[in-house]
C-alpha cells in the first residue's frame, strides 16, 4: 500500500516561516523599529549574584553596615556586630531554589517588618538585601539599591542552613531561681540531624526527625556564684527516663567549675533516637541565646541509655563537644565481642572520618561503671577498643556499684579529669591575652590599630580569651563596645 504525501499549501508555509523567522522588532507606521512584546520582557534579576557571579562569602546580621572578613572569623566580635549566621558560597543555590514568584504587596515593607540584612561579598564588591518578615512561612528580600526589586523566599531555606531568622524581640525574662525551665520560644541549632548529616557523621540508619521544637521542655541549673560576664561551661545531662530534672550528684562539681547544666523532659530511652539527640543540640543553642557559654567547654553525661547517647554524640561530633562522662552505658563504633563465640554487642555508630578522628583524639572520655553493673563487661571491652585507636579514655569501675548513679565525689573526679585540658588551655590563653594587650598598649598607647599587624593582635586577643577583661578592651579598640 502506498502513502501519498499532500504538499503544504502556500499560505500554511508562509505562516510557519513568519512564526519561525519573525524579528524581535517590527517597523511601526513611520518605518522605525518597534519592540515586540518578547523584546520588552526583562530578565528577572538573581538576588544571589554579584556582577552575574555567585558571592564568595555571605552573612546575615541585624544591622546594615558590613563587617570586615577578619572580624567575622572572631566569634566574640561577630556576636558584638549582631551577626546571626554565615553562608557558604555553595549554600546560595539552596536559597535560590527557595525563591517564590508569588507577588509581594508593597505595603508589606515597613520599619517593623525589617528583621535583618543579608550581606554578600565578591572581592571588593559588597551588596546588601533587606530581610523582612511576611508571614509564618515566608520572608521577603529587598534590594537596598533598587527597592523595586523584591523576592519572596521560604523561611525553611535559612533553617536548612542552620540560621533562624526571627524578629529581634526581647528575650523572655528568666525566673529568679537557680533551677528553672527555659522559656519558649526555643532556638534551633545549626546542627540538624537530617539525612545528610546522619549519613556523614553517625553512619547509621536513623529515622527522620519528627520533633516539634517548641513542644519540648528544657531544664536548666545555674552554678553557684554565676558570673554573667564570663562564658560558662555547659554540662549536658541525658536522662534515661522522661524526668529531665538535674540530679543533685552533678551539683558540687558544677558549682566548683562554673558549669550550667541542661536537661530535657520526655527525652529518655523510649524517645526516637534522632529526635532525642537533636533536642540536645537545640537545648545548647537555646541556652546560648540567654547566656554566654564557652563553646569549647561543653561536656556530655548520661546514665544507662543516656550514657550511650553521650558517647555517640561525642564520637560523632568531637568538634562540638569537649568530652564525655558516660555512666553505666557506653556505645562505640566497634562490634564488641561478648566473650561467646561469634556474638557481639553491636556498634552504635560508624567510625568517624579521618578529620573527626583526629579531633576526637584530643578529647577525654571518663566512663563510669560498677563492679556489679550488668553493662560493666561491655564497657570494659569498648574501653579497650577505643584505647587501641588512640582515644584518651578511662573507665572507673566502682566496687559494689550496680546499674545506678555514682557518688558526687566519684562523678566530680571523672569530670574534673575530662575538663583538665580545657582548664589548662584557658589559663594559658588568658595569660597570653593579657601579655599581648600589655605589649600592644606599650607600642600603640591606648589607641585604635593603624597597621594590619596591630589589628591582628587585637583580634587574636578576642579569640584567645573571649569576654574576659583583655578581650573586651581589645574589642573596644577595634570599635566594638
Amino acid at each position: 500500500m502506498q502513502h501519498r504525501h499532500t504538499p503544504l499549501r502556500p499560505t500554511l508555509i508562509a505562516l510557519v516561516f513568519s512564526i519561525l523567522f519573525s524579528p524581535l522588532w517590527a517597523p511601526n507606521a513611520t518605518g522605525a523599529p518597534q519592540p515586540t512584546a518578547k523584546a520588552t520582557l526583562k530578565a528577572r534579576p538573581d538576588p544571589f549574584k554579584i556582577d552575574s557571579k555567585p558571592p564568595l562569602r555571605g552573612y546575615i546580621s541585624r544591622t546594615a553596615p558590613p563587617v570586615e572578613e577578619d572580624l567575622l572569623r572572631a566569634p566574640m566580635i561577630a556576636q558584638m556586630a549582631d551577626v546571626i549566621g554565615t553562608i557558604k558560597p555553595r549554600s546560595f543555590s539552596t536559597l535560590r531554589r527557595a525563591l517564590s514568584r508569588t507577588p509581594i504587596d508593597p505595603a508589606a515593607f515597613t520599619d517593623s517588618s525589617l528583621i535583618g540584612f543579608l550581606h554578600m561579598h565578591r572581592k571588593d564588591i559588597h551588596t546588601t538585601l533587606q530581610i523582612h518578615t511576611l508571614d509564618e512561612t515566608d520572608l521577603a528580600l529587598r534590594s537596598t539599591t533598587s527597592p523595586e526589586h523584591t523576592w519572596r523566599i521560604s523561611k525553611l531555606a535559612f533553617k536548612r542552613l542552620g540560621i533562624n531568622i526571627t524578629p529581634n524581640a526581647p528575650l523572655p525574662i528568666l525566673p529568679d531561681a537557680q533551677s528553672f525551665e527555659l522559656p519558649i520560644p526555643y532556638t534551633q541549632s545549626r546542627t540538624i540531624l537530617d539525612r545528610k548529616t546522619v549519613r556523614a557523621r553517625i553512619k547509621h540508619n536513623y529515622p527522620p526527625l519528627t520533633r516539634s521544637l517548641n513542644e519540648e521542655t528544657f531544664r536548666v541549673r545555674m552554678p553557684a556564684d554565676y558570673n554573667p560576664d564570663f562564658p560558662a561551661g555547659v554540662l549536658v545531662w541525658i536522662s534515661p527516663s522522661p524526668d529531665g530534672r538535674i540530679p543533685a550528684v552533678f551539683e558540687p562539681i558544677a558549682d566548683k567549675h562554673g558549669f550550667i547544666i541542661i536537661g530535657i523532659d520526655n527525652n529518655g530511652n523510649k524517645r526516637q533516637i534522632t529526635d532525642r539527640l537533636q533536642n540536645h543540640f537545640d537545648s545548647i543553642e537555646t541556652l546560648a541565646s540567654h547566656f554566654r557559654i564557652d563553646r569549647k567547654r561543653i561536656y556530655l553525661t548520661g546514665v544507662s541509655g543516656g550514657g550511650k547517647c553521650s558517647s555517640i554524640l561525642l564520637l560523632a561530633f568531637p568538634d562540638l563537644f569537649a568530652g564525655a562522662v558516660p555512666i553505666v552505658g557506653l556505645s562505640t563504633y566497634h562490634k564488641a565481642p561478648t566473650g561467646d563465640p561469634g556474638k557481639y554487642w553491636p556498634a552504635g555508630l560508624g567510625k568517624p572520618a579521618g578529620k573527626w578522628m583526629n579531633i576526637l583524639k584530643s578529647r577525654r572520655i571518663a566512663a563510669i561503671t560498677g563492679s556489679i553493673d550488668f553493662n560493666q563487661p561491655e564497657m570494659s571491652v569498648r574501653t579497650t577498643q577505643l584505647k587501641r585507636d588512640g582515644i584518651d579514655i578511662r573507665l572507673d569501675i566502682i566496687e559494689g556499684m550496680g546499674h545506678t548513679f555514682p557518688g558526687a565525689d566519684q562523678f566530680a573526679e571523672a569530670l574534673d579529669w575530662a575538663d583538665e585540658p580545657r582548664r589548662d588551655t584557658m589559663v594559658a590563653d588568658f595569660k597570653l591575652a593579657k601579655e599581648l594587650l600589655a605589649s600592644y598598649i606599650a607600642d600603640h598607647t591606648d589607641s585604635p590599630p593603624t597597621t594590619p599587624a596591630a589589628r591582628n593582635t587585637l583580634i587574636k586577643i578576642t579569640t584567645l580569651a573571649p569576654w574576659t577583661e583583655p578581650s573586651v578592651h581589645a574589642a573596644k579598640l577595634l570599635g566594638f563596645e
